[in-house]
């Protein structure tokens, strides 16, 4: 097959494998502007901030003032709690998602296979189902504590045991089932990093945790991020654990204030606050992982 020469713009005439990767470059920046990838990618955007268009409306639209009420009643408390189950589920998570995926990645060890896959089962469970088991597993008339007093004769009056209806048991249950998304990032983050760092690092004189917090742990913050990304909005929307647990949060405070006081404007209003926790989470995401692409 024989190569036939092109005139270029310059005057120039370029052979042929040079004209083809330029026409293939134009032909790619042409589709790249077509106007149906434009407007598929409008319609679905558009789709998709719907909701929030229906919050904000509902928000600016609300037939009485309720943002004084909101403000000195509700939301002190819950955000407040919000704001620390977050805080605690993603220190958790990182720290338990982090120590597994480098204990699986670096280490070898009988039953690794299985403990890799077997890591990533705590998602398959709903959080709400984690925190009943969670209840009625560590209640007073619960096993464990109904077993401590049946081996040791104790009464109610003779130990002490935490409260597990707390804003610490619900860091707990949300960790125990959230803490995979770290773990996945961390995971494959770890194991796409260069050994020769690492035993570069080795040889300088730094031990094997040193390697870690020196190297492989800094080269892992954009996916870290990312997992404690998304474990902060699932504990930003989770609605049935922190119910059941007897935490007022805002998604807990949203739902009873639109079906239980039929306030749909300050449920709304409520929802708005939410919306802002998202883009400063976002943001917070976006500084963490320093530009990083992951």
């Amino acid at each position: 097959m024989s190569l036939t020469p092109q005139q270029t713009s310059a005057g120039r005439k370029v052979s042929g494998p040079l004209s083809a990767l330029g026409s293939a470059f134009k032909a790619r920046r042409t589709r790249s502007h077509a106007p149906g990838w434009g407007f598929a990618t409008g319609l679905v955007v558009s789709v998709v901030m719907l909701p929030v268009a229906a919050v904000l409306y509902l928000a600016l639209t609300a037939s009485a003032n309720d943002w004084p009420h909101l403000i000195g009643t509700v939301l002190p408390a819950a955000l407040q709690n919000t704001l620390g189950l977050m805080l605690g589920t993603c220190l958790v998570t990182l720290a338990a998602g982090t120590g597994t995926a480098w204990l699986v990645t670096m280490y070898r060890f009988p039953g690794r296979a299985a403990l890799d896959r077997l890591l990533v089962l705590p998602l398959a469970i709903p959080t709400y189902i984690a925190a009943y088991c969670y209840g009625d597993l560590l209640d007073f008339a619960g096993p464990v504590q109904s077993g401590l007093r049946g081996l040791f004769g104790w009464t109610a009056r003779d130990y002490w045991f935490p409260e597990i209806r707390s804003l610490g048991g619900a860091v707990l249950v949300m960790s125990a089932v959230l803490f995979p998304y770290v773990y996945l990032a961390a995971r494959a983050t770890f194991v796409q990093q260069s050994v020769c760092a690492l035993e570069v690092a080795r040889t300088l004189g730094r031990t094997s945790m040193g390697a870690f917090w020196a190297v492989a742990l800094p080269l892992a913050r954009p996916a870290l991020a990312a997992g404690a990304a998304l474990v902060a909005m699932e504990t930003l929307n989770d609605l049935g654990a922190v119910q059941h647990l007897g935490v007022q949060t805002l998604s807990a405070s949203i739902y009873a204030t639109w079906l239980q006081r039929s306030n749909l404007g300050g449920a709304a209003q409520l929802g708005t606050v939410m919306l802002a926790l998202i883009v400063l989470l976002l943001a917070a995401e976006r500084i963490a992982r320093g530009g990083a692409k992951i």
